[in-house]
Parts: structure tokens; sequence; C-alpha cells
């Protein structure tokens, strides 16, 4: 999962552990740290102490989810290696302690491709990417020119 995926999840899963009286202590402490990490942090960048209310009032709502990420993206939370690694700590006691945890799977059938995370990118069947600075032509597995570092094409040898 990416980071911010990472750090929303962990925050969900909270609101919605601490809320059930069947929660330890360390999952109730565990979670009030984290929230009062990010809030500490990033509570005057953005609403992002007012998105934390709102998935704490509904956890499941995908819209308020939607709005606590949009907040913490603001605030650029997915860069702070403390606030995620407090996350990926969060999400790990929880897995100990039998609580459920958001997972993420990608799953392709077929031809295609799949691209995650930010910058990534994805060429279906046949298809070619190429990323940064590129030194001489690019010729796919079937003998195709699709580029050229801008010298006459005309000129190559066979």
């Amino acid at each position: 999962m990416e980071p911010m995926s990472i750090i929303v999840g962990a925050l969900t899963a909270g609101a919605t552990a601490a809320g059930k009286d069947v929660a330890s202590q360390a999952v109730k402490d565990a979670y009030a740290g984290l929230k009062q990490l990010i809030i500490r942090k990033f509570g005057s960048r953005a609403e992002v102490e007012d998105a934390l209310v709102k998935v704490e009032t509904v956890p499941k709502s995908e819209a308020r989810k939607g709005f606590l990420k949009e907040e913490l993206e603001r605030a650029e939370a997915g860069n702070d290696g403390e606030v995620l690694g407090l996350a990926k700590s969060f999400l790990e006691l929880l897995k100990d302690q039998g609580i459920a945890v958001p997972s993420y799977h990608a799953a392709l059938k077929g031809d295609g491709a799949i691209a995650q995370g930010p910058g990534a990118v994805a060429a279906g069947k046949g298809g070619v990417v190429v990323g940064g600075d590129v030194e001489g032509n690019i010729v796919t597995g079937d003998g195709n020119v699709v580029g050229s570092s801008g010298r006459d094409q005309s000129n190559r040898e066979e």
C-alpha cells in the first residue's frame, strides 16, 4: 500500500476498534497516540482534526475516509516518516490482537497492466513505457522502432 493508504487505513481501523468494548487498552492508547501525533503535526495546516472527528463518528463511510485522505494529502502527511512508521506499527498491533486491518490486493487476468502508486505508469499488451533520459532508438520485441534519440533514423544500420 502507498503511504497515504497506510495512514488512512490505520486511522479508520483505529476509529473502528477504539469504539468497540473488545479493544484492548493497548489498542486504544496506540490509536490515541497516532491521532495526537497527526493533530500536533498537521492539525493547523488543513482540516485534519475535523476530518478525523468525522471518520470517528462513521468510520465505514467512504466519503469521510475520502475527506480525511484529502486533508492528509494537503498536509503532506504521507511524506512524514514518523507518522508513517507509527501508522505501520499500529496496524501490526491490530493484526497481532486479531483485529481486522485494511488490506489491498490487485489482480490481473489476461492482457493488460496494473500501475500503482505516485508516478506509476502501465502499458497494455504490446505497450512500451520509457521513463527518464533515453539514448538511442527504442525497439520493441517485434522489431518496431517506436522512438529515437533525435538522430536521423534513415542512416541506422539494419
